[in-house]
């Protein structure tokens, strides 16, 4: 196996570690930004959702990239209000679905579509997103680092 092939598997690990980390946060935790976790699972749930659009490219050998139009901030707020009326429950059932298949394609796309450009990495660094997130709700990150 190369070593991007390494790399992207354990980064696909720490995706799977960062999803039941998000899991295991107490329900009534805010963030340093002042989101509780209702909004945290709206913003990773729309993420997932954006991301996986860029699986169909990758599976096609195209580079993975993303443009945004709005800034970050904008985006967030559109998956906050086309979301606004899920109760934590919704939210979270929402999300960890959406994980479920963020999970599937990334197994997918390094089983059956090797890439061997870093170009590539993007797609399999979600993991750094959520370990962003769960420093801002208090959990201890460290053992997510590269060594």
């Amino acid at each position: 196996m190369n070593e991007f092939l390494k790399k992207a598997e354990s980064w696909f690990e720490k995706l799977k570690t960062t999803t039941q980390m998000v899991k295991d946060v107490s329900p009534d935790t805010i963030l340093t930004n002042g989101w509780d976790m209702r909004k945290l699972y709206i913003h990773l749930y729309g993420w997932d959702n954006e991301f996986l659009k860029y699986a169909e490219e990758l599976k096609q050998g195209k580079l993975f990239h993303v443009i945004l139009e709005v800034s970050i901030d904008e985006y967030n707020q559109r998956f906050f209000d086309e979301n606004e009326r899920l109760d934590f429950a919704a939210a979270e059932k929402q999300f960890l679905h959406k994980r479920k298949q963020m999970i599937s394609e990334c197994k997918e796309i390094l089983a059956k579509y090797p890439q061997n450009n870093k170009e590539f990495t993007g797609f399999f660094f979600l993991w750094e997103h959520d370990a962003h997130h769960l420093q801002q709700a208090g959990a201890d990150i460290s053992n997510l680092r590269e060594k």
